[in-house]
């Protein structure tokens, strides 16, 4: 049996290679550092990550809410005889107290349901009412 060579490798070719030294090996200190260099890049990659889902899951909180809102508000409006009606009413005369959020809802206000306080006091300009006292219903 003879050897055959190989013809895709010169015939030289140990020759041509022996004489290349292996890499050395990094130092331990050399692989730390390098290893903490790609945790860093790691974390920061993974805080990144984490605030583009929190982002995607406020808007889409957002999103939610703006959905009910709008659902309740066009039932509110559509249907002022309702028991809905006179709940959504009494929540944002109890609720809704600063006056550029108030201002929004001009209803609240034209039907008188913030005069004096229980004890006359109308130093805020709000009476808050609260499930223990009887909230105004708006007048049609």
């Amino acid at each position: 049996m003879s050897i055959v060579a190989n013809p895709i490798l010169p015939q030289n070719f140990r020759s041509i290679n022996h004489h290349k030294r292996p890499m050395p090996r990094k130092s331990a200190a050399d692989r730390l550092k390098t290893l903490r260099e790609r945790r860093e890049q790691l974390d920061a990659q993974l805080r990144a990550l984490e605030a583009r889902n929190k982002q995607a899951e406020r808007k889409a909180d957002t999103r939610r809410k703006v959905i009910a809102g709008a659902l309740a508000l066009e039932h509110y409006e559509k249907k002022p005889d309702s028991e809905f009606h006179r709940i959504i009413f009494r929540l944002l005369d109890e609720y809704v107290v600063r006056p550029h959020d108030r201002a929004l809802f001009p209803e609240l206000d034209e039907a008188g349901a913030h005069s004096a306080g229980p004890d006359g006091d109308a130093s805020n300009g709000f009476t808050r009412t609260g499930p223990e006292t009887e909230s105004p219903s708006p007048t049609p």
